[in-house]
């Protein structure tokens, strides 16, 4: 039976500005949004019918999402894309749930966008053939059109405006996430309308002086609600500072993952190590960002 398999990459908010709020209560951001080489991972089986099973090391915290389309953007997404398409087909999808829930670095909404681009190869269909689907994507999430992107992105607006992002320099990463979940509605009330002016982002090509220098005067609006929130998202950032060769360190979206940038590969795997050995409760990981 024809399988097919789908990287669903974490994605990371390099820097995030809330710069207002519409009349309908959707706030307006300015994000550089790269993705990493850590991952779900999704197969799909053709079937009659949609059925979705959820395994890998944070599967139990999607028990029941299985048996309602409503609480798993995988079905829902499917169900959206069948309707839209107008197709009898269907799939079995097993979804390898290897980050984090609830923690700012599109779990869901990477999922979902590998979930259209799953699909549409198994069905052998063309994306540029279906001229609804960023639409299809920004109806299931706000992440799900530039996840959908997969590449080093601007994202405005709500998320339904997807820029090319610069030329990146190579990035070694560490990811962390203390085990806290955080609700992004809350961290939005606690922000309580304080926006900010967009910023000018680097050239289209970007050196890693250009990067740091844009990161620092941006940063992340999300980040002082959520440490209010959750403390422990500020000993997560003082644990990536603290290792050799840190460049920078912020939370991604809305937290409470946390990521730091290094000056090469071998201080990020020895920093994700040692930060590992010294809080085994945490999620951590090298990765490279793209």
């Amino acid at each position: 039976m024809e399988q097919i398999a789908e990287f669903a990459p974490a994605k990371i908010n390099l820097s995030l500005q809330v710069t207002g709020r519409r009349n309908d209560g959707y706030h307006l951001l300015k994000s550089l949004v790269v993705f990493a080489s850590v991952g779900d991972r999704l197969l799909f089986e053709p079937a009659s019918d949609f059925s979705l099973k959820v395994t890998g090391p944070f599967g139990g915290y999607l028990v029941g999402a299985a048996d309602n389309p409503e609480d798993n953007l995988v079905l829902k997404t499917g169900r959206k894309l069948q309707k839209l398409l107008g197709v009898d087909k269907a799939a079995t999808v097993t979804l390898e749930k290897n980050l984090p829930v609830a923690s700012g670095i599109g779990g869901g909404s990477a999922d979902a966008a590998a979930t259209l681009r799953g699909l549409m190869r198994l069905w052998r269909i063309e994306p540029d053939h279906i001229t609804d689907l960023h639409d299809l994507a920004l109806q299931v999430g706000a992440d799900v059109p530039v996840c959908l992107q997969g590449t080093c992105s601007w994202m405005e607006g709500v998320g339904e405006l997807v820029k090319p992002g610069p030329q990146l320099p190579d990035l070694y990463c560490v990811l962390i996430n203390p085990g806290c979940p955080v609700s992004t509605p809350r961290i939005f009330r606690t922000l309580n309308g304080q926006f900010s002016q967009a910023l000018p982002g680097p050239g289209s090509e970007c050196s890693m002086s250009d990067l740091l220098g844009y990161l620092n005067d941006s940063g992340n609006d999300l980040a002082k609600p959520a440490m209010q929130l959750e403390p422990v998202i500020i000993e997560s950032i003082r644990a990536l500072k603290d290792r050799t060769g840190c460049l920078f360190a912020s939370m991604s979206g809305s937290g409470a993952t946390c990521y730091g940038l290094y000056d090469n590969r071998d201080a990020a795997e020895n920093a994700a190590v040692e930060i590992g050995q010294t809080n085994k409760e945490w999620w951590v990981q090298f990765a490279t960002l793209c």
